[in-house]
């Protein structure tokens, strides 16, 4: 059965709010009522574009799937011969770029991005991912993945993603960046299709599957949110390179299917779309836990180490420095452990120190930029993930063909 999307705020009628999110949102409304509403109301909701392509393109086996999906996304704006008419206007909703979309101000943030990569990757693993995952689109991940394999998987789409779309030329139509960011949202849609054919969601309680606002909730945290983890990690972005950063993640957050009257404007809308959405969230779960650990767990294997006691050493790091990012209180629900020695301040320090070296030693400086830049070609290379459009066929993923 075809969900009806709720009505809109001025219709007259009155919002019915998914049973988990009651008590968050009488107490989100406490502090910015209409937001908070066009949260909850797009819990609701789903993605109509991408998943009017997903069922379209059900009854293709994997290998149709991809080959339909390569040839639309892969030559955007080229006619799109014999393609069902939703993802034609998937396409070419797309690859129309909005007029606020600046290019000089992209360039602006690929170059902040650039000198700060591990930075910025760094805050994502250990603050924006695991702040995602204290929402109900743990539950999403939970029912669909083993959750070891979950948690990479996760990682690697987030962190290629992410570098992809700072790199220069990334989000033009047909670029790395704008390309992934489509994968992922059509990743998105199959999913939620699966779930909603199973009877392991319940839609009274939780909403839709991967909904609308999780989609804001996860732009906001790995924008405006993000750039507040960078900083504390003393990351090396000027104010007007911060709102570029966001400036990117908008036009991101557009082409992942966030509704264009949700969209954040810049840093400050980005950080209060978060705290409202998160705001109306019921408290973590079990899912949430599950998910959460799996995260700070996983982000060794990412990175290569493959020693066992490296790995859980490293794991034991970035679990400290999560917390410390996240804050005490939703650390604490994930269960994560409490070590006595703080390590975000001397990552602090070593990271601003990177700006006095650039400034009084150019050359070491340089040399390290080019140091970093390599190790970051060297995690974004997943070039099986990042070349196919093949999407998940079952709702458990052990039970799905590669994807």
């Amino acid at each position: 059965m075809i969900r009806q999307p709720p009505p809109r705020a001025d219709s007259g009628e009155d919002l019915e709010v998914p049973g988990a999110y009651v008590a968050g949102y009488e107490a989100a409304r406490q502090h910015d009522p209409e937001l908070a509403e066009a949260y909850v109301r797009n819990t609701m909701i789903g993605d109509p574009l991408s998943d009017a392509v997903v069922r379209d393109l059900s009854d293709l086996d994997p290998g149709e799937l991809h080959q339909t999906l390569a040839q639309a996304l892969d030559n955007p704006h080229e006619p799109q011969t014999g393609a069902p008419d939703s993802l034609v206007a998937f396409v070419d909703y797309s690859t129309t770029v909005p007029d606020w979309f600046d290019a000089d101000i992209a360039r602006m943030a690929s170059r902040a991005f650039l000198r700060n990569s591990d930075i910025v990757l760094a805050a994502l693993v250990g603050g924006s991912i695991v702040e995602g995952f204290s929402t109900l689109i743990s539950k999403s991940f939970r029912i669909r993945g083993r959750v070891t394999n979950s948690g990479v998987r996760r990682l690697k789409q987030n962190g290629m993603q992410l570098v992809e779309q700072y790199l220069p030329g990334g989000m033009e139509p047909g670029g790395d960046g704008w390309r992934l960011t489509l994968r992922v949202r059509l990743v998105h849609a199959q999913s939620r299709y699966l779930i909603n054919q199973s009877d392991e969601w319940d839609h009274d309680r939780l909403g839709e599957p991967i909904s609308a606002a999780h989609v804001l909730l996860a732009g906001a945290a790995f924008s405006g949110r993000l750039m507040r983890h960078v900083a504390t990690l003393g990351g090396d972005f000027s104010r007007e390179e911060r709102e570029a950063y966001i400036h990117v993640w908008r036009y991101t957050g557009l082409l992942m299917g966030i509704p264009e009257d949700l969209i954040f404007d810049d840093e400050a809308s980005a950080c209060r779309a978060f705290e409202i959405g998160s705001m109306c969230e019921p408290p973590a779960d079990l899912d949430a836990i599950i998910m959460a650990n799996s995260i700070v767990n996983s982000a060794p294997v990412i990175i290569g180490v493959t020693d066992p006691a490296e790995r859980r050493k490293m794991a034991r790091v970035v679990t400290q420095a999560s917390r410390e990012l996240i804050g005490e209180e939703l650390a604490d629900s994930f269960l994560f452990p409490t070590r006595r020695r703080k390590v975000i301040p001397w990552m602090r320090i070593q990271n601003r120190s990177r700006g006095v070296i650039r400034k009084v030693l150019p050359r070491l400086g340089a040399k390290q930029d080019r140091a970093r830049f390599d190790a970051l070609m060297e995690f974004a290379g997943f070039e099986k993930l990042r070349y196919s459009y093949r999407l998940p066929t079952a709702l458990h993923d052990e039970h799905s063909s590669d994807w």
